[in-house]
């Protein structure tokens, strides 16, 4: 199965995530979208705070994928959400599957 997680990351070594995840071949290829403002209320408390989107596309197992997020991210409850991918261009589809030790 062929996922798509979106990960929101501080500004701080998003990068060094996406290297971190494609080097383990957790990821096929992980986008970084230019940083934004998310506004987020956390213990009671309104937060502002400049991050990150990191698209990360993957046939690896998601624990495992989810488990080197967390053990990388900062915060407490990152958000790290994971959609399945049906359809797309096959060869990209494929490339995802071996790059990532997926099973076709």
């Amino acid at each position: 199965m062929i996922r798509l997680f979106m990960v929101s990351h501080p500004v701080e070594n998003a990068d060094k995530l996406a290297r971190s995840l494609v080097s383990k071949s957790l990821a096929a290829c992980v986008h970084i979208l230019p940083k934004g403002t998310s506004v987020y209320s956390w213990n009671g408390n309104l937060c502002e705070e400049e991050e990150v989107l990191l698209l990360v596309k993957t046939a690896a197992e998601p624990n495992l994928l989810t488990s080197e997020i967390l053990e990388a991210h900062p915060h407490d409850c990152p958000e790290i959400i994971g959609l399945d991918i049906s359809t797309g261009h096959q060869d990209y589809l494929d490339w995802i599957l071996k790059s990532t030790k997926g099973t076709p």
